[in-house]
């Protein structure tokens, strides 16, 4: 009886060991991965030297977001599937755009890629 609540009491103790290392290493795994990228697509309301400020499309209230771009910006015209190289310069006024990229600590893209085009 005695033999077995020590191994009872064992067993209890290596599985509670085990979750605890298994939940360490995931950890670990979480914090050498890369973020997943974040894609902004909407309207496009109003732009200036280095930043376009986007109307959400999918969003039943009016939302914007403010998109950063610099020289490493790449610019394409067209669909995401079927693009040809474009230029910032050509991005207007209620063109539809999606950009891709990460959020900075505002909460604002940094743009890695944008595909414009006319309308949606």
């Amino acid at each position: 009886m005695r033999l077995s609540f020590t191994c009872i009491g064992a067993l209890a103790l290596a599985v509670v060991l085990s979750l605890m290392t298994t939940r360490d290493l995931s950890a670990q795994e979480k914090k050498g991965e890369q973020k997943k990228p974040t894609n902004i697509q909407g309207t496009v309301s109003n732009m200036s030297k280095d930043t376009i400020t986007v109307r959400l499309s999918d969003s039943a209230t009016p939302v914007t977001r403010q998109v950063l771009y610099d020289s490493k910006t790449k610019f394409m015209y067209g669909h995401s599937n079927d693009n040809k190289p474009g230029d910032v310069s050509k991005v207007k006024m209620q063109y539809f755009i999606s950009c891709e990229g990460n959020l900075n600590d505002k909460q604002q893209l940094m743009a890695e890629a944008c595909v414009y085009r006319e309308t949606k």
